[in-house]
């Protein structure tokens, strides 16, 4: 009982935090996902179980790679339309390091070319013509 009281506690200073960049935030129960609405957009979900923010790719629908701390860390952060960690916190710290090693891990997207192209020739230098 004690952590949906404190649930409860951290969204509404999430909701308070949200009030500030937008006109009006309005909080969706769901099952798993909370869902916060900011000026009549989903933008953000909140995992019920683990309080994780996380941004929004559809009204149904959260993106993972947009991960915005905990329910903890809402102070850390500054929220609009694209939101931030303020420089210097430890959520900077997480979050620097969250995207330096999806960096790291990435690789291009799609399907390789059927026919690639064909390489560029090599320019013939002075030795070779002489």
């Amino acid at each position: 009982m004690e952590q949906a009281i404190k649930f409860v506690e951290l969204s509404n200073s999430f909701v308070s935090e949200l009030l500030k960049p937008f006109k009006t935030v309005e909080r969706v129960e769901g099952r798993r996902f909370d869902r916060f609405r900011c000026d009549g957009q989903v933008r953000f979900f909140v995992d019920r179980n683990s309080w994780e923010i996380y941004g929004a790719k559809s009204h149904f629908q959260f993106n993972p790679r947009r991960w915005y701390g905990t329910l903890d860390s809402v102070t850390q952060y500054i929220w609009s339309s694209n939101p931030t960690p303020t420089p210097g916190t430890q959520a900077d710290r997480i979050f620097n390091e969250r995207e330096a090693e999806i960096v790291k891990k990435y690789k291009p997207r799609g399907r390789p070319r059927k026919n690639p192209a064909p390489a560029p020739k090599a320019k013939k230098s002075e030795k070779d013509n002489g």
